[in-house]
């Protein structure tokens, strides 16, 4: 039997010391123990001192989450830590310990945890007020994570990182009423067969000044072609590092938006960004001034012989949008598209065939380009 353990390690373990998992089998065929550790990506709000949220428990199961399923399948209890974790307390890969239970090796395909939010403090400002917050439901909630592939728990044992993103779970301002609700996004993996992407973010003299840029946002997209999603996101610190932890071999983007005190500055995308198991990937960014911007708003994703409509818009240096600029549309895969341009702002594309084909809208010295993937259409058969 293995052993699973949910583990919180402090800053300083993690920065200058070697971190040992407790995987010792111990006498009489114990069954292997599994650790379990919670992390978050960090809140991307400067003025926030503090993100409480009450654990009551973590349970995995072998059998897969399909959202309907869940009363039905059968869990095994990891961790009751019965106690408030401060999420902004777990950045650049850091943990906090849960607990730990002995479990049979196998793969786990869900993890759900039980929070309460009766008891959990919320948000606290950094001036010691506390943030009005909606947990969308009173006492416990079961929350399922999301696990991208099973999580191996060998003989050995394993561990078990459970990613609390802070960022995306706690929204502000969403009815316009400066409260915070509660949407949680967890992710759950087993930390042998992850990776790291770190680095440095700074920025260039056409910003006015060369250095550091802090509290900025960066996010993981993972996925693929036509579907392209956030993974996981992080801030940087005071010298404009940062660590994306735990995540799964692949191909990633890596976005960096500045924080609101630098809005001068354009946000980043770094394609193709390989993370391996075990490994650390550096990627260091530079943010160059933000001189505007134009954004195709149309389906990247079509079926054959159909027509959808396009907008370019355009914002100018000062963040507003402008909606007299002029636009330059093209069409750079003419044999998989078709490209009507009805007004300046305003076309039209079809799809032809099968495959993939490009739209560029242009506006001055800016561009934006939308790659469109096509699909077979069966009903047409």
């Amino acid at each position: 039997m293995s052993r699973l353990n949910l583990a919180l390690v402090t800053m300083a373990v993690l920065a200058g010391a070697c971190y040992k998992d407790d995987t010792t089998i111990g006498p009489g065929g114990r069954k292997p123990m599994a650790q379990v550790l919670i992390t978050d990506d960090p809140f991307p709000f400067d003025s926030v001192q503090n993100v409480w949220v009450y654990i009551v428990s973590i349970a995995a199961s072998t059998q897969a989450d399909t959202g309907g399923s869940a009363d039905s399948m059968s869990w095994v209890t990891l961790a009751e830590p019965h106690r408030q974790v401060d999420l902004l307390t777990l950045q650049q890969g850091l943990t906090d310990s849960l607990g730990g239970a002995e479990v049979t090796a196998d793969q786990y395909k869900a993890v759900r945890v039980i929070i309460d939010a009766d008891s959990s403090a919320g948000i606290r400002w950094m001036n010691g007020s506390m943030a009005p917050m909606r947990w969308g439901g009173a006492g416990r909630q079961a929350i399922h994570s999301f696990v991208q592939a099973a999580i191996d728990v060998a003989d050995s044992g394993a561990v078990i990182v459970i990613d609390f993103d802070v960022g995306r779970s706690f929204a502000y301002n969403n009815l316009g009423d400066g409260a915070f609700d509660f949407f949680p996004a967890l992710r759950a993996v087993n930390r042998a067969a992850t990776g790291d992407i770190t680095g440095t973010v700074q920025r260039d003299s056409s910003s006015g000044g060369i250095g550091p840029v802090g509290n900025a946002t960066v996010s993981a997209w993972g996925g693929g072609p036509s579907n392209w999603f956030i993974l996981s996101t992080g801030k940087t610190d005071a010298a404009g590092h940062y660590r994306l932890a735990y995540l799964l071999p692949g191909t990633y983007i890596v976005g960096v938006d500045p924080p609101a005190s630098l809005s001068n500055l354009a946000s980043s995308l770094d394609s193709n960004v390989v993370v391996t198991r075990g490994a650390e990937t550096t990627r260091n960014i530079t943010l160059s001034a933000f001189r505007g911007s134009v954004f195709i708003q149309g389906a990247s994703s079509m079926l054959v012989n159909h027509t959808n409509p396009l907008e370019a818009i355009v914002v100018n240096a000062q963040h507003q949008q402008d909606p007299n600029a002029s636009v330059v549309w093209a069409n750079l895969d003419t044999a998989v598209l078709g490209l009507v341009v009805d007004s300046v702002r305003f076309a039209r594309v079809t799809s032809r065939t099968v495959g993939s084909g490009r739209i560029v809208a242009t506006s001055g010295s800016l561009a934006d380009t939308l790659t469109i993937f096509v699909a077979p259409d069966s009903s047409s058969h």
